[in-house]
């Protein structure tokens, strides 16, 4: 009997012991192809997850904007005789793209003051700071006495996106954004004080309130709609 025999007693003629190389490479394969599937969803969720962040801080964003926007309306009218026109002091210009509006820094002085916001298709929002005015028709503002409250992503370069918190290198996917189509919008209700304060059945004789709304131009959609309570339009 040959030392082979011997050695391996249950080896026939033909027959192979341990790992070939075809098995090995098969192995390589199924790992490789693991591994990238892996890397894959590691990427993915990588992307998700910062895509859900720029998203957020963005939101936050133009969220805290029209809230300043907001609170930069409730100064329309202040100071500004009842019986001057609605038209003196509150004003739609550029097809609903910009709202101006008058008002009193201080009641002792006799100026008024004019500022307004100011939509910019593929920019964003700005605040046009206040000047001094007469009424809202003569006041005007150049490019550069505005000040940038929610900027659109495109609008940014790439130096400017890595940058500016405004903005990211990608367009985030459902984030809160000013998309072209967003007007202002002037509109008078009865029920403008909150609460209800308005009584009707006591007082018939109540004040129609001037309200101001961002909306799509459709009026599809809105981001808000807020009562002016400097402002009057008329008494029924």
């Amino acid at each position: 009997m040959s030392m082979a025999a011997r050695r391996f007693p249950c080896a026939r003629r033909g027959t192979q012991i341990g790992q070939s190389l075809i098995s090995m490479m098969i192995g390589l394969v199924i790992s490789l192809v693991t591994i990238s599937a892996m890397l894959v969803l590691y990427k993915t969720m990588v992307e998700v997850s910062a895509n859900a962040s720029r998203s957020a801080l963005r939101d936050g964003q133009v969220s805290a904007a029209l809230l300043a926007a907001q609170m930069e309306l409730q100064s329309a009218g202040f100071g500004v005789p009842q019986a001057d026109a609605l038209a003196s002091k509150l004003a739609l210009r550029e097809s609903g793209k910009q709202l101006v509006w008058r008002y009193k820094t201080d009641l002792a002085t006799a100026g008024f003051v004019c500022t307004g916001l100011h939509l910019v298709d593929g920019q964003g929002l700005y605040r046009l700071t206040p000047k001094a005015c007469g009424d809202v028709a003569g006041a005007a503002w150049a490019s550069n006495e505005r000040e940038l409250m929610a900027g659109s992503v495109a609008f940014f370069t790439p130096a400017q996106k890595n940058g500016n918190s405004y903005a990211s290198a990608e367009r985030e996917v459902g984030a809160m954004s000013l998309a072209p189509g967003y007007v202002f919008s002037l509109k008078a209700e009865r029920q403008c004080l909150p609460y209800m304060q308005q009584d009707f059945a006591v007082s018939p004789m109540a004040t129609v309130g001037q309200q101001v709304a961002l909306e799509r131009d459709d009026g599809s959609a809105g981001l808000f709609q807020l009562c002016l309570p400097n402002l009057a339009v008329t008494t029924i």
